[in-house]
């Protein structure tokens, strides 16, 4: 049966089936247009059976960057990535915590007169995986500008750019950034990137803890800028300013010309369970931009065991940093996966997306799985497969030298929805879309599959769209057209309500989209 054959047939199932009187609000269908949807919750998912969402880990690449110039510090962390057309751009802070036998506090919170100034330092990439430090000469360290830092002032603690997508910034301000100063959070501007002055002499953010990577960034969906940045709240769940018995956390501010900033509120994680969070590495996904991904750095300060101590690595520094605050032996660091699709409730995982790893010489330490801010596609290993995702993280903490490790993923690949050889099934949500194909990021086994039906409201498959009429998915790819007995043109069923049922076996689907 053609596709001309079936229209006035499916036109008519599809009039009968959501003629308006049987729409509930509950049911109002989900115009997905033609956005990607990752399969990162529950949003488009009705009903499952024998199907699990199922996070997915970063694996670990090369060291791409070795800090040990001594501006850099035993504390160089807080990397934030911008490709920037042909160029790969980092800033990074240089800071120092300890000295290398760990006997000296050389970052002393309770002594900020007496510790060295952290400094702003600058790398560039044309693979993301060859790095340079350019010698800049703009600002002096121990006699002298031979160096890559890009800005140095007193009390320097921490700085996060971003390229500002927003159509009306000036040219003088075509980054912005965000750096901690007296008395809160500062604005800078620059129109390279290098020069950078601050946007007023005072902060555009002053209720917080701001002793992290805050960030913040354009939404050119909301037509405003968001800024992440550390917070406590205490027992009520609200922001505290008591840092004693506060539980860190990530709160949030908007603004409309990056100046005047809303009050700040504190993220909700509605069935996550409470936990210390220290960075977040919260930015648009470039693929989704509706949806917000996050890397928050997890804060678990273990009870003090002398056996388990012992055995972590570098238990020589560890016991000796440990007398200038035990809390810089016993915290132990990762990182965790979250989402969000209104920039303020976030889905967020319990178990790990990037655990400390085998233990070696110098990690499971308080700063391990501190994300970088910034992800990009990167060319496979094997020039004929599909592409990945590249993201970073810091390796070691508290000894010069410090490194940058490039880690990839699957792009769309952070979760899947996950069925076993056995098989699992979902039923979407009423959905609306525009597009003629549809198509699927996925990955099954060699006895896998993915089966799908276009289904009417009354769960009954759409003529000539049932799983009986489905070529069968399988393999592993980014982007392939779903298709029932060789036909994939979707163009008469666009905007109207239908419903997806899908079928799984030995499989992982990451995303979909309604191609043009």
């Amino acid at each position: 049966m053609t596709s001309s054959r079936l229209l006035p047939t499916l036109l008519a199932v599809l009039g009968a089936t959501f003629s308006p009187h049987l729409s509930t609000a509950a049911d109002a269908p989900i115009d997905l247009g033609s956005r990607r949807e990752l399969f990162v919750d529950e949003f488009l998912i009705a009903q499952k059976t024998n199907l699990e969402l199922r996070l997915h880990s970063p694996v670990p690449k090369e060291v791409v960057l070795t800090r040990d110039a001594p501006w850099e510090g035993s504390g160089s962390d807080f990397e934030t990535i911008i490709r920037d057309g042909d160029v790969f751009r980092m800033w990074y802070m240089g800071m120092e915590l300890t000295n290398k036998d760990g006997t000296k506090l050389m970052f002393n919170p309770a002594k900020p007169d007496e510790r060295r100034d952290s400094v702003v330092c600058y790398a560039e990439s044309r693979d993301g995986i060859h790095w340079t430090k350019p010698e800049l000469g703009l600002f002096e360290f121990n006699g002298s500008k031979k160096n890559n830092i890009v800005w140095a002032v007193p009390k320097l603690d921490n700085f996060t750019p971003f390229k500002d997508a927003n159509p009306d910034a000036r040219p003088d301000e075509k980054y912005k950034a965000v750096s901690e100063g007296p008395g809160g959070l500062y604005g800078l501007k620059s129109a390279d990137g290098i020069h950078w002055t601050r946007i007023s002499e005072k902060p555009i953010i002053t209720r917080g803890k701001f002793d992290t990577q805050n960030n913040a960034f354009w939404d050119p969906i909301r037509k405003h800028y968001w800024c992440y940045i550390r917070s406590f709240h205490g027992p009520d769940g609200k922001i505290t300013n008591d840092t004693k018995t506060g539980v860190r956390d990530v709160q949030v501010a908007t603004s409309k010309d990056f100046l005047n900033w809303t009050e700040t509120e504190i993220l909700s994680y509605p069935n996550s369970r409470d936990e210390a969070l220290y960075t977040n590495a919260i930015q648009p996904y470039y693929r989704a931009p509706h949806l917000f991904v996050g890397f928050p750095g997890r804060y678990i300060d273990r009870p003090f065991s002398a056996a388990a101590m012992r055995d972590l690595p570098d238990s020589a520094h560890r016991q000796a940093r440990m007398k200038f605050s035990p809390r810089y032996g016993t915290v132990i660091t990762d990182a965790l996966f979250m989402t969000s699709r209104d920039g303020r409730s976030f889905n967020r995982w319990g178990e790990a997306f990037l655990r400390p790893g085998p233990q070696r010489k110098d990690n499971w330490v308080y700063g391990d799985g501190f994300i970088s801010l910034g992800m990009f596609e990167s060319p496979a290993e094997d020039p004929t497969a599909e592409p990945e995702l590249t993201l970073y993280a810091h390796d070691d903490h508290w000894k010069l030298p410090t490194r940058v490790r490039r880690y990839t993923i699957r792009i769309d690949g952070f979760v899947s929805l996950n069925a076993k050889l056995s098989g699992g099934e979902m039923i979407s949500k009423p959905i609306t879309f525009s597009g003629r194909k549809l198509t699927f990021n996925f990955a099954t086994s060699a006895a896998g599959s993915i089966r799908v039906e276009l289904q009417g409201a009354n769960g009954k498959a759409l003529p000539g769209y049932s799983l009986a009429e489905c070529d069968e998915l399988f393999g592993d790819t980014l982007n392939r057209t779903v298709s029932w007995g060789d036909r994939s043109d979707l163009s008469a069923l666009a905007g109207k309500p239908v419903r997806l049922k899908l079928v799984l076996s030995d499989a992982d689907l990451y995303s979909l989209k309604f191609e043009p």
